[in-house]
């Protein structure tokens, strides 16, 4: 997947104005740990609720994709809990909630270094129509 992804705003090593996240799978759960940065805020000290988004966006995608399925987001939902502070890492996680067809329901959650949950998304990811 590196040579597909590499320009990957969210994943992508070679993109110079990327976030570089990195994913792991931990026991069924999907995860990765981005720290924020003083160019990732939106208000003062917080950071920006797309870059929130888009994270739980590709952890959740993610996930289908290390099945080895290719597939995109068909929708997804956020929930902002609290602001999300510059300088301190934030722990994304998703799981697979129901698998209907082409279709993988998924939760994600966006969580301090404190354990508070900041952030929430359900999405709906659809594996791609092979070539016939």
């Amino acid at each position: 997947m590196d040579q597909m992804d590499k320009m990957c705003f969210a994943c992508g090593k070679k993109n110079p104005i990327g976030l570089k996240l990195e994913f792991f799978d931990n026991h069924g759960e999907y995860t990765t740990v981005f720290t924020p940065k003083e160019e990732h805020q939106g208000y003062p000290g917080i950071i920006h609720g797309g870059i929130t988004a888009t994270i739980l966006d590709e952890v959740t995608a993610r996930y289908v994709l290390s099945q080895g399925i290719v597939a995109f987001t068909a929708s997804l939902n956020v929930r902002y809990r609290k602001g999300i502070p510059i300088g301190r890492p934030v722990t994304f996680r998703s799981r697979l909630v129901r698998q209907k067809g082409r279709l993988y329901e998924m939760e994600a959650q966006a969580i301090l270094d404190d354990g508070t949950v900041a952030a929430e998304a359900s999405a709906k990811v659809m594996e791609a129509k092979k070539p016939s």
